[in-house]
């Protein structure tokens, strides 16, 4: 909802890393529920910085592994955009750029392009929700 609100104030910077917050959150929690022991050697490893995992990778090479499904081959297009989602927030967190590079170069988000990342986003959700292990 915070996402929403920085997309319906114009706030696209926000909106970026808000949206790609969302999408780790829920993804991380889909794959190491901290009830599992999964979940809490995730947990530790992490916090000593031994294990650095993309939500990116996630959503494909971890979910194949735990799910049996991946993002990327279910939902090709939206997975790109989720990978341009998060090459954004890492221009806007380090940078402050609102911009993403992909094969064909370098490109200035505008809110349509956000819109666009925000339907993949909910999708996103939506096949973490589904998928993910009870």
């Amino acid at each position: 909802s915070d996402a929403q609100s920085s997309l319906l104030q114009d706030n696209l910077r926000r909106a970026a890393l808000e949206m790609a917050i969302a999408c780790e959150v829920a993804v991380k929690q889909a794959l190491f529920a901290k009830a599992t022991p999964a979940g809490a050697a995730y947990e530790y490893l992490e916090e000593k910085h031994k294990v650095e995992a993309s939500v990116i990778d996630l959503i494909h090479v971890v979910a194949k592994r735990a799910f049996g499904r991946s993002f990327k081959d279910e939902k090709a297009s939206h997975y790109k955009n989720i990978d341009f989602l998060f090459r954004c927030r890492n221009k806007v967190a380090h940078r402050g750029e609102l911009i993403y590079r992909d094969d064909s170069g370098m490109h200035i988000v505008n809110k349509d392009i956000m819109a666009v990342w925000w339907e993949s986003v909910l999708i996103l959700l939506e096949w973490v929700k589904v998928n993910a292990p009870e």
